[in-house]
């Protein structure tokens, strides 16, 4: 076997090199004086509304419903545009049109005072004219080819200008319609949460202004946008300002935990006592102290009085289970023994049986915020109910928001479809769509996914789960052995198969010394493997990039046929690249090799802007450099090169842009060698973009692995050393042996006389 290599290389960081860009229709498209007409009275029709009703607000809130899943750069820039900003600048909300998988539009909500909305319609009445005296009632792309147009002459004299014009013109074509916007609860329920749209005033006021008594209906603010509401209260604020709420969930579709009927042995086994091994972060519900292996368990009963009430019998079955696997867990299953060892535990005993989200969330801060020695976190509660088509669940954000700004990652379980009769597949339950945490579901022994299974995709393209693993089953020979407050039982669950990823990430992080970049982009290469592409992707909705291995060891070291060594970087301009990776050629000077590469990073992300939630996009490109200096994609990604007109539908589908996770890979059929182009070697390259300022905010860090196989099974891994070394790189190979005896040395306590 091949020990992980990790390179060192010196990256080139530039800045984003453009030409003036001119809108243009897209291919096959048009705008008539009717449609510009027809979103005119769509205006006209908003205001006669707002004018019509009490209205809180100072501006306007609307939605611009367009005609496809539209790019930054695309979105409208002439409509609804205030003086000395841009439309960017006011949007507030984003979702997705209520159509069938795949055919999904983007509905994006914008808050622009009267003055922009009056300014708009005179410029659509200017706009329709020159369409009628310029061009008979309709614009085609011809009519704006920069070339053609300076031969056509077109003149634009007697208008206020030809950018204006123009611009306005290419929006009309982007737009379907345009509304009030009016989110409605998806049948009633006991409490909810409900977040508003953000403008220039607070929720507080707005709530004053609207004179809720708050004996009559009471309710709770969660963050700056954010209500507990019982029905009435939703009733009487969607009958006074329902054009304010941007997004409905349920507060007590509380989160629950695993239900399965178990079976029971006598079990007593022999543990030793702790001393340096790691230690996880479970939140859970409560913990028994009375079991074998408590004294690897730091517990805390995270409760307040009123959750603990008097005489009530407390289960501490799950908890305890859970936190049985990430102590003990290869004993009491020894064929899923993973070479990790044991690992320490401080669990928190969040609740008695269920919890709701806001006061979950609320815990969930104040122990991570109080535990900053914890990198990896297990959190093995879900709610029954499905997570939303357009926006992220509140406590996944929570999630989200702690990650992008703290050193620690979540393994969350992919929860579980408890219905007794299944029509369908159902979508998972929150926290499971929290894109920065590692969402684990649950496979059997062979491999397919558990009958209890639940799928994504989030915000429709988002690939969650990420990952899968062995959770057990109905059948009794497909569970797993955990230890409850009563004994060893047989249990099945998502709940039992994220502690297991939990387990190896620590030994990752925590004892081999990873960055959690690198070590998650580790556990996503390991599941996809060079299957992904050819089966694997058929069914990612419900076993993410595929089931984890066992062995740690197959996660650290390759076959010696390949090539396996990561990359960990800062993104902190728009290019991050290095175009001298110095792959192995054979004797034909060709390169005889697939590969394979997996990114992941950890970006800001926004609830507030709906279905658009991530904040910064890294696209990832690996390959030879060709003659013209650029790389051939392995995955023939070509949406950041001048001349490639690739749309933002295909983008996301093709290229996961948005998304924090990338793997990409190319496995040639033929297994025929690559031709090198002249001296030039391999490169990557990190392209970086915000989603709604023009300028990078700050850095964001990245970890990348590849693979290369030698596709006749020679062993090129020294080669490839000494080259990289030749070059002035550090190349460390990573032994699991060392990094062990290294991470006990650095646990001795050193005595002073």
């Amino acid at each position: 076997m091949n020990n992980l290599l990790e390179v060192k290389v010196r990256y080139n960081h530039g800045k984003r090199v453009g030409n003036p860009v001119f809108l243009n229709l897209r291919k096959n498209g048009e705008t008539t004086v009717e449609k510009i007409q027809h979103l005119q009275e769509n205006l006209k029709a908003i205001v006669r509304y707002y004018n019509s009703v009490d209205r809180y607000l100072k501006g306007y809130l609307i939605d611009v419903n367009y005609n496809d899943i539209i790019a930054k750069s695309k979105r409208i820039s002439e409509l609804l545009k205030p003086d000395g900003k841009q439309p960017n600048d006011t949007v507030v909300g984003a979702r997705f049109s209520d159509a069938p998988s795949g055919q999904e539009n983007h509905i994006i909500t914008y808050y622009v005072d009267e003055e922009t909305v009056d300014k708009t319609i005179a410029k659509m009445e200017e706009a329709k004219r020159f369409l009628t005296e310029k061009l008979g009632g309709k614009a085609v792309p011809e009519n704006f080819n920069e070339s053609k147009e300076k031969k056509n002459i077109l003149d634009y004299s007697g208008y206020s200008s030809k950018s204006s014009i123009r611009n306005m013109i290419v929006d009309c074509s982007v737009v379907e319609f345009m509304s009030v916007p009016n989110v409605t609860a998806d049948g009633q329920r006991e409490s909810l949460l409900l977040t508003f749209f953000q403008t220039e005033q607070s929720l507080s006021e707005m709530l004053e202004k609207l004179e809720i008594d708050r004996y009559q209906y009471p309710y709770a603010f969660y963050g700056n946008d954010t209500i507990s509401a019982d029905w009435s209260l939703y009733k009487l604020l969607k009958d006074k300002v329902p054009y304010m709420i941007s997004m409905i969930s349920s507060d007590l579709s509380q989160l629950t935990i695993d239900d399965t009927d178990k079976t029971a042995e006598r079990y007593r086994q022999y543990i030793p006592k702790p001393s340096n091994e790691p230690t996880i972060g479970v939140i859970d519900n409560l913990f028994d102290e009375g079991v074998y292996f408590s004294e690897w368990v730091e517990n805390k009963d995270y409760l307040d009085e009123l959750e603990m009430i008097g005489g009530r019998e407390v289960s501490r079955d799950h908890g305890t289970e859970v936190t049985s696997i990430i102590v003990d867990g290869p004993i009491l299953n020894p064929w899923l023994d993973d070479g990790c060892g044991r690992f320490k535990v401080r669990h928190f005993g969040v609740c008695v049986d269920r919890i709701s989200v806001p006061r979950l969330v609320n815990k969930i801060r104040k122990i991570v915020s109080d535990n900053p020695d914890i990198h990896v976190w297990n959190l093995s509660l879900g709610t029954n109910d499905e997570v939303s088509k357009n926006f992220i669940s509140y406590d996944a954000a929570a999630l989200d928001d702690l990650q992008a700004n703290k050193n620690i990652i979540f393994v969350v379980s992919g929860t579980n479809d408890n219905r007794n009769e299944k029509k369908g597949i159902l979508r998972v339950g929150s926290p499971a769509d929290s894109l920065n945490s590692v969402v684990v579901n649950s496979v059997k022994r062979s491999g397919i996914p558990a009958s209890y299974t639940r799928r994504g995709t989030i915000l429709s393209f988002f690939n969650k789960p990420d990952v899968s693993y062995y959770g057990g089953d109905y059948e009794e020979s497909e569970r797993i052995r955990a230890c409850s407050s009563k004994d060893v039982e047989e249990v099945y669950g998502t709940s039992f198969a994220a502690p297991w990823i939990a387990r190896k990430l620590s030994f990752l992080i925590d004892v081999m010394g990873f960055t959690r970049e690198v070590a998650k982009a580790l556990i996503i290469d390991a599941a996809a493997g060079w299957e992904f592409k050819a089966s694997a992707y058929k069914i990612q909705n419900q076993i993410g990039y595929g089931v984890v291995p066992i062995k740690i060891s197959d996660i650290i070291e390759s076959d010696n046929r390949e090539i396996r060594f990561f990359l960990y970087g800062t993104a902190s301009s728009y290019i991050t690249s290095n175009y001298s990776i110095p792959v192995p050629r054979d004797s034909d000077n060709k390169y005889p090799f697939i590969a394979r590469a997996a990114m992941c990073y950890f970006p800001q992300c926004s609830r507030a802007q709906g279905v658009d939630y991530t904040s910064r996009e890294l696209s990832l490109k690996f390959g030879r450099v060709n003659r013209e200096g650029k790389i051939d994609d392995i995955n023939e990604n070509v949406q950041d090169e001048s001349g490639h007109a690739v749309d933002e539908r295909q983008s996301r589908m093709d290229f996961r842009k948005w998304e924090n996770t990338k793997f990409i890979s190319k496995v040639l059929k033929n297994n025929k060698a690559l031709k090198a182009y002249d001296e030039r070697l391999w490169g990557i390259s990190i392209t970086s973009k915000e989603r709604l300022a023009d300028s990078l905010t700050g850095n964001l860090n990245f970890g990348v692995v590849v693979t290369l196989r030698e596709i006749n099974g020679v062993n090129r891994i020294q080669d490839f050393i000494t080259a990289c070394t030749l070059r002035g790189w550090i190349v460390n190979e990573i032994s699991v042996d060392n990094r062990l005896m290294l991470y006990n040395k650095n646990q001795e306590e050193v005595m002073f006389d």
